[in-house]
């Protein structure tokens, strides 16, 4: 597991996140975003990745469907 970050990786995951959180339509504060945030870092922690290929990998993640109750 990772230790540290450096502030270019932070940019890049703090990117890709408010990328994710737009295209779901998820506030960032939100339980689905701390998913995504906790799925990135996931990432991170195998190799390096651009914005562009942690969203890639982020592809089939989404917000999980709330369920209605009648």
């Amino acid at each position: 597991m990772r230790q540290a970050y450096s502030p270019d990786d932070v940019d890049v995951m703090r990117g890709a996140l408010d990328i994710w959180c737009a295209l779901h339509n998820v506030g960032r504060d939100g339980v689905e975003a701390n998913r995504a945030a906790k799925r990135i870092l996931d990432l991170m922690d195998t190799k390096k990745c651009s914005c562009d290929e942690l969203l890639a990998q982020l592809g089939d993640f989404g917000p999980e469907q709330r369920r209605r109750v009648s």
